[in-house]
């Protein structure tokens, strides 16, 4: 990594050598007058490695005497994302997984000529947070999260219509007396790497045109809005998301939302973000007549018990709200919300703590929070375990009996859940424990609703299962 490093930043420094000075300007901010005698071998895109981590540089694009010329530039990093607009300097994270990406710096003259420079970045180790969601980001409120790879179906819902380019709704023409929209159906996929991916458009055998559109198909109506029957949507349509300028964009490629405002819809379309939630996105297509127009999307999300729509919160049961619960529905001799019995009984015949029983410890403070592909776990600073595991590989700070406390800060974690035998299991990453730590990281569920849980840990180095509860954060 030091090697690449010390490559591109000689690389880096001789092309600013070659053009410092040189700060890139816009040809809708300056009214100068020549506007064509700037070349290719003037432009010049850097990108150099921050010392914040191996994912992170700093770009700068540069333009021998830039200031005598009219041209726009666009820097995009080739991960699904570009810098601002009209920032010629920054820093920008590769969140992706290892691999070689292509940042481009894209000029343009009012004369129409362009120009391109290309600059590799090669990523050696895969950014941890490419392997997992936000779950409030619009990605994942787009997608339904990486793992969900069918995708996610948006329909479309009343408000939908014309209005003002300054406007928030449809408030000249509203969509909802045209049925073949309605029941169109909007699909997008996630890719696991960058802001896109596929997506999908079920038109039902019908599409709702513009009057604009009325040309390119036998059935069009150029007096008003129609709807044509010869359009097949095509099966390699993508969307991206961008930001600029503080404002996140849908761009589909090859598709549209629903209503063909214009022809050039049908080789893609963009919409402003207006507003999202797990359940609603609004959208704003600024239309070349300066009117706008709205689309308000809708989807309904089946909550997960482990994780809700898109995160839920557990913590320890430590008033044995579920005890009594979990122990008629599986059988097991559960008899408080942390205990153990004899290795593979997934029960506390040995013992089982008592409401409150753990109030010495900051154990009651821990939360674990679970999205569909991430945990993080907020802890006071405390970690407990058994004394059989001390220094392995937590060192105890202080030990009791049995157990030991240890410094543990909790933090981010990925999971797997996957299908067993007698029970469902969930494998934590690196260090990540329940609560109190036993030697693994694997959990088999014994109980899962949407207000319980039942954890079971096998020690197989003392001979016994641990059984811990949880319910979910009381919402304040």
């Amino acid at each position: 990594m030091n090697a690449f490093r010390n490559i591109i930043s000689i690389f880096c420094i001789t092309t600013i050598a070659l053009f410092a000075g040189c700060a890139p300007q816009e040809w809708d901010d300056y009214g100068l007058a020549d506007t064509g005698a700037l070349t290719a071998d003037q432009i010049s895109l850097a990108l150099t490695p921050n010392s914040a981590d191996q994912w992170t540089y700093d770009y700068a694009v540069n333009i021998v005497d830039g200031s005598k010329y009219l041209y726009k530039y666009e820097v995009n990093f080739g991960d699904g994302t570009k810098a601002p607009a009209k920032t010629p300097n920054g820093t920008h994270e590769y969140v992706v997984e290892a691999g070689t990406y292509t940042a481009v710096l894209s000029v343009s003259l009012p004369t129409g000529e362009t120009f391109a420079k290309e600059v590799p970045v090669v990523i050696l180790e895969t950014n941890p947070k490419s392997l997992t969601d936000d779950p409030a980001g619009v990605v994942y409120a787009l997608t339904g999260g990486k793992d969900n790879t069918t995708g996610k179906t948006w329909t479309l819902k009343s408000g939908s219509g014309l209005g003002p380019g300054g406007g928030t709704w449809g408030e000249w023409w509203d969509f909802s007396g045209n049925a073949d929209l309605f029941d169109d159906a909007f699909t997008f996929l996630p890719n696991s790497v960058q802001r896109n991916g596929t997506y999908v458009y079920n038109n039902n055998g019908g599409t709702f045109c513009n009057e604009s559109c009325a040309s390119l198909f036998p059935d069009g109506d150029p007096s008003g809005s129609f709807v044509t029957t010869g359009y097949t949507p095509p099966s390699d349509a993508v969307w991206t998301i961008d930001t600029r300028n503080g404002k996140d964009y849908l761009a589909i490629t090859k598709g549209f939302i629903g209503y063909a405002v214009q022809p050039a819809d049908f080789n893609g379309a963009e919409y402003e973000i207006l507003s999202f939630s797990l359940t609603d996105i609004a959208l704003k297509y600024y239309s070349p007549d300066g009117n706008a127009w709205f689309f308000f999307l809708q989807s309904e999300v089946s909550a997960d018990p482990l994780y809700g729509v898109g995160s839920k919160v557990w913590i320890v049961d430590a008033q044995n709200t579920k005890v009594a619960e979990i122990a008629d529905a599986t059988g097991k001799r559960i008899q408080g919300h942390i205990g153990l019995g004899p290795l593979n009984s997934y029960g506390q015949e040995w013992w089982g703590a008592g409401a409150n029983d753990k109030s010495m410890w900051t154990l009651y403070q821990w939360e674990l929070e679970f999205t569909p592909s991430a945990l993080k776990i907020t802890t006071a600073g405390e970690g407990y375990g058994r004394k059989s595991f001390d220094g392995n590989p937590f060192p105890s700070t202080a030990v009791d009996g049995d157990d030991i406390t240890f410094v543990y800060a909790g933090g981010n974690y990925t999971y797997s859940k996957t299908d067993a035998s007698p029970y469902p299991k969930i494998t934590l990453s690196g260090d990540a424990f329940t609560g109190y730590y036993v030697g693994t990281q694997e959990y088999e569920i014994l109980y899962l609703t949407g207000d319980a849980m039942a954890l079971v840990a096998h020690n197989t180095v003392e001979g016994q299962d641990w059984v811990f509860v949880f319910i979910p954060k009381p919402e304040n």
